[in-house]
């Protein structure tokens, strides 16, 4: 008699406080997608998980569950599938469910993602007759039929940013009778209750992500019901073992322990310690699992994806600093071709002034300023081939592969920084870089040579000069006649 009592209580207990028409799983981080359907494929894995629980082992007829689930993504982790069955037996009346879920992952950010899930299920709930002992062998609420089915939705949506994530799902959503039969007292019927949970979680990693410490927070609550805490720490060490403990309050404290067999095989237990008054009569309760990893490990699966990652993030952070380059260099050519425009339009007004300047432009072989005596007679040996003169005997044969050209045209023949008008191929602000700009011309066999311009410091790559800015104009549009498919500048020197 003291027994039955005690059942009584606890069984009123564990309605009214802790709303168990839900199976009560201790081992459920394993097996989110049961009380969560946005929880589904989260990682991508596909899995194969098994439980079975005996609760409150010191009472005949106690809560005794056993599930298995199957768990999924496809597409990488964009969405993702499970479907799960349990059977839950509570003295006389037991429940048998199917459920199918389906959950959709948005990744709004680098470490964001945002998880919407549904779940469709039928719940077939039965009372075992037989069981029953009554005074009275012909009371007419003994022979309605006493099991039937109902179809059953939940839904469920998880936010994860980075390592933290926050759930909130709605089993039993429609809260939908299970109606056995009707007799002169009216229906007989078990309805389901609504339930509300909210889950949230951070993962600490250490070592890469061979360890993690996980504090959690489980609330369950449904309508008229005082709500039930699970407040948690697992420690995953992926490779060996897991250990845990949770906290349930007015009902257990609960410890796990589990050993990763194999890549791919995992088997847990827990113990739950009764804290409340009847704690002592009622026993403890024992949960087993098994879950095991199809389609490869789950740590080359998962490397797989971080290595996916990675290239993702490598292939945008190049793509932005191309485009950036690009941008800048746009904006110097265009300052180049704007200071070019202006001295054209300077030396052109010099000229219809008749203005003559002396030049001040610095030479980068010797560091200091041309003779005017080294300017004249390079422009008068110029001018001498122009006119017909023939090629002066100091000027040495054109080696370079731009051809049809005065030899005092090309850059071996100029005397940097004098007086004319210098097709570029380079301005910098390094002699550095202007030397080997000059190195790569000459690996295309094209001769150059470089001087400074002391008014902007700035270093010019030139490989031919002329005494005409038409002339020079000329070699720059044509390409130097087809035989140069850089970018050319003019700079004047006066």
């Amino acid at each position: 008699m003291k027994k039955i009592l005690i059942f009584t209580i606890a069984l009123y207990t564990s309605v009214s406080s802790f709303a168990q028409q839900l199976p009560l799983y201790s081992n459920y981080f394993f097996t989110p997608y049961m009380y969560n359907p946005a929880l589904s494929g989260k990682t991508g894995d596909t899995e194969l998980s098994v439980i079975h629980r005996r609760q409150w082992t010191g009472i005949q007829g106690s809560p005794e569950t056993s599930a298995i689930g199957l768990n999924g993504g496809v597409d990488g982790e964009k969405w993702g599938y499970s479907l799960y069955a349990y059977n839950d037996q509570t003295d006389i009346v037991s429940r048998t469910a199917f459920y199918g879920n389906y959950a959709y992952h948005l990744r709004f950010s680098e470490t964001g993602k945002i998880s919407f899930g549904l779940g469709a299920g039928y719940l077939y709930n039965a009372i075992d007759q037989a069981a029953i002992r009554v005074k009275d062998p012909t009371d007419p609420l003994l022979y309605p039929t006493t099991d039937a089915g109902v179809l059953d939705i939940t839904a469920g949506i998880n936010l994860q940013i980075s390592d933290f994530q926050l759930g909130f799902s709605a089993p039993q959503l429609f809260a939908a009778p299970v109606v056995y039969s009707e007799n002169y007292a009216g229906p007989v019927q078990y309805n389901l209750i609504r339930h509300y949970i909210v889950t949230t979680q951070y993962d600490f990693k250490f070592s890469g992500k061979k360890n993690v410490l996980s504090p959690f927070i489980m609330v369950k609550m449904a309508d008229n019901v005082q709500p039930q805490v699970d407040a948690g720490l697992l420690f995953n060490m992926t490779e060996f073992f897991f250990v845990g403990a949770t906290y349930r309050s007015d009902y257990a404290v609960t410890a796990n322990a589990g050993v990763h067999l194999t890549d791919a095989l995992t088997f847990g237990y827990a113990y739950d310690f009764s804290i409340n008054e009847f704690g002592y009569d009622l026993g403890n309760s024992h949960e087993f699992m098994l879950s095991y990893g199809f389609g490869g490990s789950k740590k080359t699966e998962k490397l797989e994806n971080e290595i996916k990652k990675m290239k993702d993030k490598q292939r945008k952070q190049t793509d932005d600093y191309e485009e950036m380059m690009d941008d800048k260099l746009e904006e110097f050519k265009d300052e180049i071709e704007l200071e070019q425009q202006k001295n054209n339009d300077q030396l052109k007004k010099d000229l219809e002034s008749g203005a003559v300047v002396v030049p001040v432009v610095g030479s980068a072989k010797n560091g200091g300023q041309q003779r005017s005596g080294q300017q004249q007679g390079a422009q008068q040996g110029f001018q001498g081939a122009q006119q017909g003169q023939g090629q002066p005997a100091n000027y040495p044969p054109n080696t370079s592969s731009i051809q049809g050209y005065p030899a005092s045209s090309y850059a071996d023949n100029v005397a940097p920084g004098s007086y004319g008008y210098y097709v570029t191929a380079g301005v910098f602000s390094s002699e550095s870089n202007a030397q080997r700009q000059i190195a790569k011309l000459k690996r295309q066999n094209v001769n150059a040579n470089y001087f400074k311009d002391v008014r902007n410091n700035m270093f010019y790559v030139y490989v031919m000069k002329f005494n005409s800015y038409e002339q020079a104009k000329g070699a720059r549009t044509s390409g130097l006649n087809g035989q140069y498919n850089g970018k050319l500048w003019i700079k004047v020197v006066q």
